[in-house]
């Protein structure tokens, strides 16, 4: 029997030709961009869980819808995240997630997933620089304008 190995291939390609989405210089920015992305008309029923990529010159490469929970709770996958970042040649993410409560308090859940994608992030090279919890009522916390990044 033989032993066959297989060569993996990597491809980059756009989804548009339009130009980049924007350049992020603040928590603000994150978030005005973001509330064009989380749906309105769901924002307040269950959490989502958005990553926007960027590249060195915090331009935005594109975003990843990544994952979807109930109305009290989101699991993101710390793999899936880096993963994505990879592909993309990140050099830097942003993490977002709404609270259907309208609390935008951080959970102990919210500070424990975003200290494993930092220390994940800095093995990779690759820089966490905000994660955004957002609601329905257009308000925002940031954990890196709060010290917690």
């Amino acid at each position: 029997m033989k032993n066959f190995l297989y060569e993996l291939k990597l491809s980059y390609h756009r989804t548009s030709d339009k130009p980049n989405i924007g350049y992020i210089k603040s928590s603000k920015d994150a978030f005005t961009l973001l509330q064009t992305i989380f749906d309105p008309d769901l924002i307040e029923a269950r959490e989502e869980f958005v990553i926007l990529y960027l590249n060195r010159r915090n331009a935005v490469i594109g975003y990843y819808k990544a994952f979807q929970g109930g109305v009290s709770s989101v699991v993101a996958d710390p793999k899936l995240i880096l993963t994505t970042a990879l592909k993309t040649l990140a050099s830097g993410v942003i993490l977002a997630h709404n609270h259907p409560s309208g609390l935008l308090d951080p959970s102990t859940p919210d500070l424990n997933i975003t200290r494993r994608i930092q220390e994940a992030c800095k093995q990779l090279d690759i820089e966490l620089l905000d994660h955004l919890i957002i609601n329905g009522d257009g308000k925002y916390y940031s954990f890196a304008d709060e010290g917690n990044l």
